[in-house]
């Protein structure tokens, strides 16, 4: 998969407290984040945030875990870039870390109970994943594609009114980051309900389709999370699963 790759205008810009702009049709699309989340520990720029944001354009991570390092490399080149010094970026790193609050707020999705009434939506857009299988992101406001994934760009892969598509589903359903696949679980296409911290880390829940096994699995997957060992060197990421029929599963993540 194709590396997001941080451009020196880019960087120049967020040196001027802002982020690369968008085309006008990317910028009228976009459901994005426009207001800041409170357990940020100081405000940054809101278009600053969509970027560093969990599962955002700069988050490059979510395409493999392997890419963490990479990812941290960018965090910290484009907040000094925007004029945030190394205690600055520190603090941002450690607000993002999950904790038991992270935890309940992921329980109270009610992904389990929410399924049934909407596996037929879900199907639906697990079909359509599957036909731009090309599109390794798609959420509301951005596009990664398998061989493309620096953000704006013109070629979304899908057309304006394919994209349109996925919005309204990602709304009806209440998918916050809509889909993600990555090479950490090949084959298998998530559909992110929840999501909250920075590309440095944090929490996401929501749903997975996958003809593989996955795992690991548990019937009470935000405990077992939770039981999961951290601060251990080289583990820095955990997922929890549950089947709920065959191929869909309900999933819980942390990482920091």
């Amino acid at each position: 998969m194709a590396l997001a790759v941080i451009s020196f205008w880019a960087l120049t810009a967020l040196g001027q407290n802002a982020v690369p702009a968008a085309s006008a049709s990317q910028t009228a699309k976009s459901s994005s984040p426009t207001t800041l989340p409170a357990w940020l520990p100081f405000p940054i720029p809101p278009r600053l945030y969509q970027y560093w944001r969990k599962y955002g354009p700069w988050d490059t991570k979510q395409q493999g875990f392997k890419y963490r390092d990479y990812t941290l490399f960018n965090f910290g080149s484009t907040g000094a870039a925007a004029g945030l010094d190394a205690n600055a970026l520190l603090a941002l790193a450690q607000a993002t870390n999950p904790n038991q609050t992270d935890l309940r707020r992921l329980d109270e999705a009610e992904l389990e109970t929410h399924f049934g009434p909407n596996s037929d939506a879900l199907d639906e857009l697990r079909v359509m994943a599957e036909q731009d299988s090309h599109l390794i992101r798609i959420a509301a406001d951005f596009t990664d594609l398998d061989n493309k994934s620096a953000w704006p760009r013109e070629d979304i892969g899908i057309t304006e009114a394919r994209w349109d598509e996925y919005r309204s589903l990602f709304q009806k359903l209440s998918l916050q980051e809509g889909i993600v696949r990555t090479e950490d679980f090949p084959g298998a296409i998530f559909f992110v309900a929840v999501a909250k911290g920075m590309c440095t880390g944090g929490s996401s829940a929501g749903y997975v389709y996958s003809t593989q096994e996955l795992s690991p699995t548990s019937d009470t997957p935000t405990e077992t999370l939770d039981k999961e060992p951290r601060n251990i060197p080289g583990q820095y990421y955990a997922y929890v699963f549950k089947q709920l029929k065959p191929n869909w599963y309900v999933f819980y993540e942390m990482d920091w």
